[in-house]
């Protein structure tokens, strides 16, 4: 038994899959993705298939950094948005592979928003209709009324609350994407936003308790993690595992949730290796940008993050 386990780790690495822990991603659960593409929605040389392809097994799929709108609507001031093309066709192929999506009603960031720029960002998750729906009874969107400049996030935070199609289990995903930078001031920017996201689910959560707070934080390494976590949570990459593709390796992207009352959290952390991944979908005239690894190539066609999974436990009966 132990021989046939180490040859499915070995095969689980061979195939780009860096895992702490065991991780079941079936029927009986519930497959979550984070993921941080690279300003989408901006590049002329993104390969959205192949980055749609490797994320079409997962039931959600959470995406930090969409820098501009796939389709016409209004801000909620009701002034239109300008759509980007770039943007619409990774809409278009997660749809394909049978994504439904929840964007948010305008973009957020540490200045001007309502502009189509890496200076501001909107939030989307997308999900399988035949396994999870969003619960709408729950806390939900951003957690404050001022998108821009606001003294408490780099950028408003998003709730996306969802629930299996059994009515068995319900949780609300925070995607986040905190300050960036190594700086002292910048670690400190980092906990306030934890703490204030800590807060607001703190004063949401008496019709729900199962919180989970992801995507790309930042945290420069584990003594920065230890500060900056929220108490009596927990993060499933603790280990602080690097989850960016550049050659200089930092544990930015994390999963953490509240293990008091967030049973269904199974005890697995998947990073994909994206670099190894996108390989076999590499069909230009020019070399691979990941061998050799060429940064500004690679995070324009893919992304600088590896994509991060985990999953949770489906009870046989309401979770309440």
């Amino acid at each position: 038994m132990k021989r046939v386990a180490l040859l499915c780790l070995a095969l689980v690495a061979a195939l780009g899959f860096t895992v702490l822990s065991s991780c079941s991603l079936g029927e009986q659960t519930v497959s979550i993705c984070s993921f941080n593409i690279y300003f989408l929605g901006s590049s002329k040389s993104r390969d959205n298939t192949a980055l749609a392809t490797i994320l079409e097994d997962y039931d959600i799929v959470i995406v930090q950094e969409l820098v501009a709108p796939p389709y016409s609507m209004t801000y909620p001031d009701c002034t239109p948005v300008k759509p980007e093309d770039r943007a619409r066709v990774f809409f278009e192929e997660m749809i394909c592979r049978g994504f439904s999506y929840w964007l948010s009603e305008e973009d957020t960031g540490p200045g001007k928003i309502h502009v189509n720029s890496s200076h501001s960002e909107w939030w989307v998750a997308f999900s399988k209709p035949e396994k999870v729906i969003p619960a709408v009874d729950l806390p939900r969107g951003f957690m404050h009324e001022d998108r821009s400049a606001n003294p408490g996030f780099e950028r408003v935070p998003y709730a996306f609350p969802f629930r299996t199609r059994n009515g068995n289990l319900d949780f609300v995903l925070i995607s986040v994407h905190l300050k960036p930078n190594p700086s002292l001031t910048d670690k400190q920017r980092r906990a306030h936003e934890l703490v204030s996201i800590s807060e607001w689910i703190e004063a949401n959560d008496d019709i729900e308790k199962d919180f989970i707070i992801l995507g790309d934080m930042n945290i420069q390494n584990c003594t920065e993690l230890a500060s900056a976590t929220p108490p009596d949570f927990v993060s499933l990459n603790s280990s602080c595992l690097p989850t960016n593709t550049a050659p200089t390796k930092k544990p930015y992207d994390h999963v953490m949730y509240c293990p008091e009352y967030t049973h269904e959290v199974k005890d697995c952390f998947i990073i994909v290796d994206l670099v190894k991944k996108m390989r076999e979908f590499w069909t230009g005239p020019e070399p691979y940008p990941g061998n050799p690894y060429d940064h500004y190539k690679f995070r324009s066609a893919y992304s600088d993050h590896n994509p991060i999974v985990f999953s949770l436990q489906v009870p046989d009966s309401d979770d309440d």
